[in-house]
């Protein structure tokens, strides 16, 4: 089951590039995030053809309307980011940062940001190439530890690495610094490839935000 929650404004295309691109069916979600107070139509037209969209395809697929006030920015931080903690745990959400007014796209990309676990895809569409890229969210709601920063910095200074590699720089055993890393690598902080026997290690753009 998915769940697709987008910012909307006067464009349905990019909510329909989205759908196209991860498929819908019956019983998915749609949540199109618009202002309290609509003062253009051309908002609504862009509903009405997300709506006329879905029941082509399934009369089953809930379409929702979340609205949020645009002058109070702390109040729609908090209510975009309830929103995301309140899909199913099992539904995965698919976010798009692009489209609607620039107040609620900085307060959507705060809640996304807090909440990056949570979202199992997360697109923008692209004014210049006129596309609809995925992004990674970093997880930048983590504290480290003094050892797993050591652990970060030895990666970034001289990536790929490999386990033993960076053994020997902290003079730490392997053991240690496999569970470390794949702690890491849990949050998003380091990648772990493999590569013939051994394993690459290579910091993420999660690890470089946390450091």
């Amino acid at each position: 089951m998915k769940t697709y929650i987008s910012l909307s404004g006067f464009d349905s295309s990019q909510i329909v590039s989205l759908i196209v691109k991860y498929g819908i069916e019956g019983g998915d979600r749609i949540i199109l995030i618009r202002p309290e107070v609509e003062l253009d139509s051309r908002g609504e037209l862009t509903v009405q053809a997300v709506r006329d969209l879905s029941r082509q395809i399934s009369s089953s697929i809930d379409l929702q309307i979340h609205r949020v006030d645009h002058r109070d920015f702390e109040g729609m931080v908090i209510s975009l980011k309830t929103l995301l903690e309140n899909v199913d745990s099992e539904s995965q959400v698919i976010a798009n940062l692009s489209g609607g007014p620039r107040e609620i796209f900085l307060a959507f990309t705060i809640a996304c940001l807090s909440l990056s676990k949570k979202i199992f895809r997360t697109t923008c569409f692209s004014d210049i190439e006129r596309s609809l890229n995925e992004v990674t969210l970093p997880n930048i709601t983590t504290m480290l530890e003094e050892k797993q920063k050591r652990i970060l910095r030895a990666v970034l200074e001289s990536q790929p690495a490999t386990i033993n590699e960076i053994a020997k720089r902290l003079f730490v055993s392997e053991s240690t610094i496999s569970r470390q890393v794949a702690r890491l690598a849990e949050l998003g902080a380091l990648d772990v490839l493999p590569k013939g026997k051994t394993k690459e290690v290579r910091i993420t753009l999660t690890g470089k935000i946390l450091l």
